[in-house]
């Protein structure tokens, strides 16, 4: 029998009975303390790299979340085309709708959300993600069991009409600090990374993890008030990494859920709308500032070979330019394509390339 599917945060759901250790005592008095609204969880959608897979992504949450839910949706900069659909149907099912002018990055749309949820799990997703049947009730029931600060799933890459034959991004991870002679380092690896999903899914089991990827993460609202609010200088790779330390840092346990199963979306080229906010996104200038932000606000050795290959690879694949590598080779195909981001993240910048700037105020009855 296919599960029901939440659309509209219910007002009268069935309460789930909290297990696990004294930690969940504060998250069962958030429940006491709204007895007429049982819904557990908010789901706040930020925009990570582009646009045009956000309707698709939304109507994946739609088709597929198992749980009663709220919705604050934050979009910047999008095409008016694609934000007006947006607003449209999260706001036909319930849900806030927040439209910033100009681009946003990850971390300030999250701060943006956190002040409007008033339930006991947060659900972070980017908005280019799809999911599998029972990936929300996946996520909540490993928190509800472990007492979990933050539940990562399954997280797959590759073109979402293959989903689940995908390889695996992330299956839990090792994120620790190592002292070595020149200093603090930190040793980084992805459970499963870039095995196949079909071949490895009887190998995943639940477990704790040291990391999260915030394509998609659930986090205990206690948790997150412990923390505090994320950092807006981390506008490049290691947010997550921040989060995860912080909230280990603050005593909470982080666990992988093998049975909530996710998918960034890949596959498709840049239209012409997104690229300025792709190449604002991933300018070295940007990137390379925050990790060095970040590395030096945790005391670490800096390496930075892992980051400057994904920015390379990254915008090389993110444009139609085979043709280019076939005829010139990979190497000037690499030197023109980070020059023309770096040219359209400078005009971008300095508002030569403007997003669309027209605002829409925060909406539905949820922020009343």
């Amino acid at each position: 029998m296919p599960s029901r599917r939440y659309g509209r945060p219910a007002q009268n759901s069935q309460r789930i009975p909290v297990h696990g250790p004294a930690s969940l005592r504060r998250t069962q008095n958030m429940l006491n303390a709204a007895p007429n609204d049982q819904t557990l969880v908010t789901i706040i959608v930020s925009p990570r790299e582009r646009f045009e897979q956000a309707t698709m992504s939304l109507n994946a949450v739609f088709d597929t979340a198992d749980l009663p839910f709220r919705m604050i949706y934050v979009d910047g900069g999008s095409p008016k085309a694609i934000s007006d659909e947006l607003k449209a149907n999260v706001e036909s099912q319930g849900h806030t709708f927040i439209r910033r002018p100009g681009y946003v990055t990850p971390n300030d749309a999250r701060n943006i959300a956190l002040p409007l949820v008033d339930t006991p799990y947060v659900v972070f997703i980017d908005n280019d993600v799809v999911f599998s049947e029972g990936w929300l009730s996946a996520l909540v029931n490993c928190a509800e069991e472990t007492g979990a600060g933050l539940v990562t799933p399954t997280i797959l890459v590759g073109p979402a009409s293959r989903m689940p034959n995908l390889k695996i991004h992330h299956a839990g991870g090792i994120l620790k600090f190592t002292e070595t002679e020149q200093g603090r380092d930190m040793y980084r690896r992805h459970g499963f990374e870039h095995e196949s999903y079909l071949e490895k899914k009887d190998e995943l089991v639940r477990k704790e993890s040291d990391s999260t990827e915030f394509h998609v993460v659930l986090a205990r609202r206690e948790m997150l008030e412990d923390i505090g609010p994320f950092d807006p200088k981390l506008v490049g790779f290691t947010d997550e990494i921040d989060m995860a330390f912080k909230a280990k840092e603050t005593g909470w346990t982080i666990w992988y859920e093998p049975t909530s199963v996710v998918a960034y979306a890949v596959g498709k080229k840049l239209t012409w709308r997104e690229i300025p906010y792709f190449c604002l996104r991933w300018n070295s200038a940007r990137c390379m500032k925050a990790e060095r932000y970040f590395y030096k606000k945790w005391n670490l050795v800096p390496e930075f070979s892992r980051q400057r290959g994904f920015l390379r690879d990254h915008r090389r694949h993110a444009f139609p330019f085979k043709g280019l590598q076939k005829v010139a080779g990979w190497r000037i195909t690499v030197t023109f394509t980070t020059l023309l981001c770096e040219t359209i993240a400078l005009f971008t910048s300095i508002r030569f390339l403007k997003p669309d700037m027209s605002p829409a105020p925060v909406s539905s009855a949820v922020a009343d």
